[in-house]
């Protein structure tokens, strides 16, 4: 099992670490070496992802080789390692878009049949035997807790922590694959994202910004005036609030009065439609919309002068029909916020982008949600999901279904954590996971494969601290910070993220321990009501908790600034 496993890291290293690093000196280009040049080149390869990555599998690689040699004959390993030639040419095929001549796969198939002469000399045909042979006993030997019981003695025992250990090691080497895999997917988005920037940003259609708003969030009004500073020709705002006495509504008014040359219209109104009051407050300002293009953003997301022109580019593509962001925590100045923060840059997208290469992305944030009118109300409109909780999971979910296609926008939006306290974000974290596992139950389940830091320190546990443990924390750790780093880092541009990378794994204990006290109830609290959160997805108000009842008696006050 032990030359299997360092056979497979050789070969997968190589061929990953020179196709990651052909695409990374791809957008490097041509390296001059005059000394200026040279220092240039050099920094930007020190900040080339593909590059980052392709070297960290190169020395996986490296490290897999001699420890094959410490052991195996040098004629029989050098050999095998020739199957890299045939994935590194499937990967110049489909992942760098390499021209391959009908010569270089002659060549390659030339490669295969060395290899099979290799394997008819017999050695590969006896060392198979060999481990087919006695990798069961070391897989028993290596599960079996004979230093603790006697299969004999202590069957029930033995058997017991048999079956822990089996389980645990499967968990993390499913995690070791995922993030792997995660890390790829992230590369996949990264090609992606030149791909939307290469649209162009002349695709301007008149658009309206639906901002929900519920009380005055941390820097609330600068949050709100980097929507009224796009370079865009034309944009209706429209901010939403249920009662005249929310602390947004001042904000909103001054707003209004130091961007006079901006369409902006405050609605206030507490028309309810169901127990969600944020899809309520989306509804009430639907009627107000005078474009086709609508985006809505939540209250604490701030943005730059260009992300309408960005987010709005994939439109002008056949079949997309929705285009949602993902977003990087700022302002993070307590514990529990770097670590909310953390959770996003090096966890949610990471996971956001494997769920992306598995399945296409059948889902919206609502940190951005980019849609026409027409689509919206083919897939009902704001009222299909009035008494959801996953209003924006939803959203993108029937938009999938319709069968538009729902993209991951290349730009990054920043939420403005604050100073979030240990008990909000704890809420904020079981609210979301339960509203995961409502969303898609059987997916949520599996998140357990997702875990691998919690897993490899439960199996640190079950094999006394052995050597084997501590060797499988340390590659689940290497393999838990790679994607993390080069999504989080290089793909949201999360600055603070390489300075508190050292949470990561207190962040991903604290998210196994979200995940399992969510299966414990189905009670959530949000905005200080209480609910019950229904098989559906549906919220429905605890006896404790007073929510309005729907209600078609409301208040309207419309105050534009058009001239």
């Amino acid at each position: 099992m032990k030359t299997f496993l360092l056979f497979c890291s050789l070969i997968a290293g190589s061929s990953l670490g020179e196709i990651l690093s052909a695409k990374g000196m791809q957008q490097i280009g041509d390296v001059s070496f005059r000394p200026r040049a040279l220092l240039g080149a050099f920094w930007r390869m020190l900040r080339n992802p593909y590059l980052i990555a392709g070297v960290a599998c190169l020395a996986l690689s490296f490290f897999s080789f001699i420890g094959l040699l410490s052991y195996a004959d040098l004629s029989f390993v050098v050999p095998l390692t020739a199957v890299g030639y045939i994935l590194n040419t499937l990967g110049a095929r489909f992942f760098l878009h390499e021209h391959v001549s009908r010569e270089r796969w002659l060549g390659t198939l030339l490669v295969t049949f060395g290899i099979a002469l290799i394997s008819l000399s017999g050695a590969v045909e006896t060392w198979l035997a060999e481990q087919a042979r006695g990798f069961l006993p070391t897989l028993f030997s290596l599960l079996g807790p004979e230093e603790w019981f006697s299969p004999q003695t202590s069957p029930f025992a033995f058997w017991l922590l048999f079956g822990i250990r089996a389980v645990l090691l499967a968990c993390v080497l499913a995690a070791i694959f995922y993030y792997g895999l995660a890390l790829f997917a992230g590369l996949a988005w990264f090609a992606d994202c030149r791909r939307q920037r290469a649209l162009g940003d002349n695709f301007t259609p008149p658009v309206s910004i639906f901002k929900p708003v519920y009380g005055a969030d941390d820097e609330a009004y600068d949050n709100f005036a980097s929507f009224c500073r796009q370079e865009y020709p034309e944009v209706q705002i429209l901010f939403g609030v249920r009662s005249e006495n929310d602390p947004a509504v001042p904000l909103i008014r001054r707003l209004i009065t130091d961007f006079p040359a901006r369409d902006i219209s405050l609605i206030v109104s507490d028309h309810v439609i169901g127990h969600n009051p944020k899809v309520s407050n989306l509804n009430n300002l639907f009627p107000h919309a005078k474009h086709d293009v609508l985006l809505i953003a939540d209250s604490d997301i701030r943005v730059t002068p260009d992300y309408l022109r960005r987010v709005v580019a994939p439109l002008q593509q056949e079949n997309v029909g929705m285009v949602t962001c993902l977003y990087r925590g700022t302002a993070a100045n307590t514990w529990a916020a770097r670590l909310e923060a953390i959770g996003l840059s090096a966890t949610f997208a990471p996971d956001v982008c494997a769920a992306r290469l598995l399945g296409g992305i059948s889902f919206a944030f609502g940190s951005t949600i980019v849609m026409r009118r027409d689509l919206l109300k083919a897939i009902g409109g704001f009222p299909a999901i009035a008494n959801s909780l996953a209003d924006d999971f939803l959203l993108g979910n029937r938009t999938a279904k319709s069968g538009a296609e729902v993209i991951l926008s290349e730009y990054v939006v920043e939420h403005l954590t604050g100073p979030l306290t240990w008990n909000a974000m704890w809420k904020h974290q079981l609210r979301w996971a339960r509203a995961m596992y409502v969303s898609q139950p059987w997916g949520y389940r599996g998140l357990l494969v997702t875990y691998g830091v919690a897993t490899s320190l439960l199996a640190l546990l079950a094999w006394g601290f052995s050597g084997f443990a501590w060797s499988l924390l340390a590659v689940t750790l290497a393999m838990r910070m790679l994607p993390g780093l080069v999504i989080g880092r290089y793909g949201l541009k999360d600055r603070a993220l390489t300075r508190y990378l050292w949470l990561l794994p207190v962040r991903d204990i604290l998210s196994f321990a979200v995940w399992l006290a969510s299966f414990a109830s189905d009670k959530i609290e949000w905005r200080g009501a209480q609910f019950r959160l229904l098989a559906n997805g549906e919220l429905t108000p605890t006896e404790k908790s007073y929510v309005p009842e729907p209600h078609h008696n409301f208040i309207m006050d419309i105050e534009k600034d058009n001239k």
